[in-house]
């Protein structure tokens, strides 16, 4: 048996194989979903997960004081929310 640790390419939601059938014994039955790399006998890992990298203080503070108290007020809520959402999403990509 080979080892294939890279035949697996995750789907836009993550997502690289499901199940389909499960056998009478109750053993479930994979289809990987994107298998074009995969032999018989690779053995497949899943992938490790990824340490989750937080914002700082400092970009916290960055982000606040431009997109949350813009101008003296604080309507800017929704935007400082969408720009800390759009900043993990970078950092975490």
């Amino acid at each position: 048996m080979t080892e294939n640790k890279n035949a697996k390419t995750p789907t836009d939601d993550g997502h690289v194989a499901h199940v389909y059938l499960f056998e009478k014994t109750g053993r479930p039955m994979v289809a990987w979903d994107n298998a074009k790399d995969i032999k018989l006998g690779d053995r497949l890992y899943a992938a490790p997960k990824r340490k989750w990298v937080a914002l700082t203080d400092e970009e916290i503070y960055e982000y606040a004081d431009k997109y949350l108290y813009q101008h003296g007020s604080n309507y800017g809520i929704k935007a400082f929310g969408k720009a800390i959402e759009a900043k993990l999403k970078e950092k975490n990509a």
